[in-house]
């Protein structure tokens, strides 16, 4: 993924990252690190994943950022890293998909869109 900006945190953590809107959504893609693995943390306003590089698994959550942010076209930097401060403290509430069960996900949703 290239990412095109940059969130930088209170102590100087950076985080690369890329931005896209529709008109349903707002979509984020985040360059991470969790427990010394490398990530991309995935943002819509329903929900977010990380998808990890090292095993292509994922770390699924239902928490969604318009629950805290609501009515919002766009996230804010400050609005971003809460909401990963927020996913951080809640991890264990992540679900554990492995790649294999990603790719099944994935293969339903592409037959429910024809």
């Amino acid at each position: 993924m290239s990412y095109d900006k940059i969130i930088v945190s209170e102590n100087g953590e950076e985080f690369p990252y890329s931005e896209s809107f529709d008109e349903d959504s707002y979509y984020y893609e985040v360059s991470i690190v969790l427990d010394d693995r490398d990530g991309e943390l995935f943002i819509s306003k329903w929900g977010s994943h990380i998808a990890f590089d090292d095993d292509g698994s994922w770390l699924d959550f239902k928490i969604a950022p318009n629950e805290f942010f609501p009515n919002q076209k766009e996230l804010t930097h400050e609005n971003i890293l809460s909401y990963m401060g927020t996913l951080l403290d809640r991890e264990s509430e992540g679900k554990v998909l492995s790649k294999d069960e990603v790719e099944k996900h994935y293969q339903r949703f592409l037959k429910s869109e024809q």
